[in-house]
């Protein structure tokens, strides 16, 4: 009977022991403010999201008019959601999500350099990378010098079959982003 307890308080809270599946210092966080329209297609699908970025490390990513609102802070490894009633979710950060807006250092990722092209005018590094993460994506990345990732392009196994996508950044503006912008809005009510 121990052991039973045992094991139902460790697949309960095993989560809170072992920690986030990701450490801060394994991602190439931007070192510059930005805001900018991310682009992501999925076969016949595409969809644009406003992002904002703010170092040391939180992005707020607006899927839309009447949708949520996603924080992901990168020093707490945990993300709010703001939904449309005016109420919030707090919870540990997708580890999924992010990997669309941030890359992941040479070393957790496996990546390797390619070389170095222009993506919309910016100068920006190449790197391949391979099945990386549950959705065992491979493909490229290109980051620019200051850690903002412009592009993207991969397949993934989602269902056991390869789905092709790609993202990319338009709309890129360098500049402070306000702290209103990461924080919850007045009047929002936390839903437990």
């Amino acid at each position: 009977m121990r052991s039973v307890l045992a094991l139902l308080v460790m697949l309960t809270f095993g989560r809170m022991m072992i920690g986030p599946a990701l450490a801060f210092d394994d991602l190439v966080l931007p070192k510059v403010a930005f805001s900018a329209v991310a682009v992501h297609e999925t076969g016949a699908l595409r969809t644009r999201e406003k992002i904002f970025y703010t170092p040391p490390g939180k992005l707020r990513i607006e899927h839309g008019p009447g949708f949520a609102i996603t924080i992901l802070d990168f020093t707490t490894q945990s993300q709010v959601v703001l939904m449309a009633n005016r109420t919030y979710l707090v919870m540990p950060m997708d580890d999924e999500l992010y990997r669309r807006f941030v890359a992941r250092t040479v070393a957790m990722s496996g990546a390797h350099r390619m070389g170095v092209e222009r993506v919309d005018g910016m100068r920006a590094t190449k790197y391949a990378f391979g099945d990386d993460g549950a959705l065992n994506a491979a493909g490229f990345y290109w980051l620019a010098d200051d850690g903002i990732m412009l592009k993207r392009v991969y397949d993934d196994g989602v269902y056991g079959r390869n789905v092709h996508h790609r993202a990319w950044l338009t709309d890129l503006s360098i500049k402070p982003q306000p702290d209103s912008l990461f924080g919850i809005p007045p009047g929002y009510k936390r839903v437990k």
